[in-house]
Parts: structure tokens; C-alpha cells; sequence
């Protein structure tokens, strides 16, 4: 019939739920960054005290983040995830 039938389709089902949840904890990560980005420039207590450029830098670092997460090959996140979560994979 399919080669591989269901061996190999279930085994792609699994290697994508692993990189879904990698994805997820890089928009979790991505967003973290971006929150405090945000908040750095628009809360008046934290912008008085934080350098000119922290907020915009910490923003941008989120975003990056963000579109590893986004748009990136389900090798490279699962990596990504290895190295936040201090695994070897």
C-alpha cells in the first residue's frame, strides 16, 4: 500500500509534536523578551532607570527569537530547544 504504513507516518506524527512543543517554548521565550522590551521603554519607573537602548534591544532580541520559532526548519528548533533546556540533541 504506503511504505512505511503506519511505522512511518506515525513516527513523522511524532517528530512534529516534538517540534511543536520546541516551537511553543520558543514563542514563550520570544515573547518574554518582548514583554520586557516593552516594558522597559513604556513603564515610566523602569524607563527612568534603564539605559536608552535596553528596552529596544530586548524587544529585538524577542522578536528573534520569535521568528527562529516562527519560521524556522523543525532541525533548527528542536536545536534551539536542546540549548534552552541545556539537553544534548
Amino acid at each position: 500500500m504506503f511504505p512505511g504504513w503506519p511505522f512511518g507516518i506515525l513516527s513523522h506524527v511524532i517528530e512534529d509534536s516534538i517540534a511543536r512543543r520546541a516551537r511553543y517554548a520558543l514563542y514563550l521565550l520570544g515573547s518574554a523578551f518582548v514583554m520586557l522590551g516593552f516594558s522597559l521603554e513604556m513603564v515610566p519607573a523602569l524607563a527612568a532607570v534603564a539605559p536608552a537602548l535596553a528596552g529596544r534591544i530586548c524587544a529585538g532580541i524577542g522578536a528573534a527569537i520569535l521568528s527562529v520559532g516562527r519560521f524556522g526548519t523543525d532541525r533548527i528548533v528542536r536545536r534551539c530547544d536542546a540549548l534552552i533546556r541545556g539537553r544534548s540533541g
